[in-house]
């Protein structure tokens, strides 16, 4: 198909075309003058069989909306991170190992969706993108989440269930703008008590964490409210430093404190329906 495609990409470079949708039709590579439809905001490649991206796509610097969406991609060219207007970049169902550098360079970025990949780890430069509202890191191989994060403070949403995560940042308890978290499917033992003063968290989510302390569990199962009034509390602050060797702030504030309980939170510690791969493409905003 490139010969056709190619051909194709001409003549809707001609027509200075806004909206480009490219899915399931077998391409496996795509042709570099790509780059030269300059009025594309609209780029919907998802269900081809890509395995490389052609440095000409940082031409498209008008582009806001970029899916990738369930294709072979073992990485992306450094290029991708010109373009500057992206709003949502969907690159999940992929084989990517990492992000390139200069990920952080995206100002307008809200939506980010990596997951089902083989990425171990995130880059720090993430934390960059100021913007960004959603991260969907899901069955990945990472180990860690960087502390970086924590400066999105625009992040309502993050996604990274089904990985190898053995701690979470404390940091995060500085988002204020945290509705979800979900972390199922990892290594965890334990939920920083910093946790408890997320002033917008609807739900978190940490079942299917073999190792995580029985306590929370306990208290989770309980309800929301009362496991992140737990979270607060002298006793869990206790363990935790206790177990976890971690020197304990001097001003961390406990339960016996007036603290006001985040509202319509939700705490999953049993069971959680992850989306099927095909499902993944129709959480992204593509408008």
């Amino acid at each position: 198909m490139g010969a056709s495609l190619s051909k194709e990409i001409d003549k809707l470079r001609d027509k200075k075309v806004t909206e480009l949708e490219l899915i399931d039709k077998g391409i496996d590579d795509l042709p570099n003058n790509i780059g030269t439809i300059e009025t594309l905001k609209k780029l919907n490649l998802s269900k081809n069989n890509l395995k490389r991206l052609p440095p000409a796509i940082g031409n498209l610097k008008n582009l806001t909306l970029l899916n990738l969406f369930n294709n072979s991609l073992r990485e992306l060219p450094h290029e991708i991170t010109q373009l500057v207007n992206l709003e949502s970049m969907n690159l999940s169902i992929n084989k990517l190992k990492a992000l390139p550098r200069g990920f952080g360079s995206f100002n307008h970025l809200y939506f980010l969706d990596v997951s089902y990949n083989s990425i171990t780890e995130l880059t720090t430069q993430i934390g960059l993108i100021s913007t960004l509202k959603e991260l969907h890191i899901s069955f990945n191989e990472l180990t860690e989440l960087p502390v970086e994060l924590s400066r999105c403070l625009e992040l309502e949403v993050i996604n990274a269930s089904h990985n190898k995560i053995l701690e979470l940042p404390s940091e995060f308890s500085k988002l204020p703008k945290l509705k979800l978290l979900n972390v199922t499917g990892n290594k965890l033992s334990f939920i920083p008590p910093d946790y408890g003063q997320l002033s917008k968290i609807e739900k978190i989510d940490f079942s299917k964490n073999s190792d995580i302390h029985k306590s929370l569990d306990q208290h989770a199962i309980r309800g929301p409210e009362v496991l992140i009034k737990y979270l607060k509390s002298d006793e869990y602050q206790s363990i935790y430093y206790s177990e976890t060797k971690k020197p304990r702030p001097a001003n961390l504030t406990s339960s016996s404190e007036n603290t006001t309980i985040p509202q319509n939170t939700t705490t999953t510690t049993t069971t959680t329906t992850t989306s099927k791969p095909e499902e993944e493409e129709s959480s992204v905003p593509y408008h």
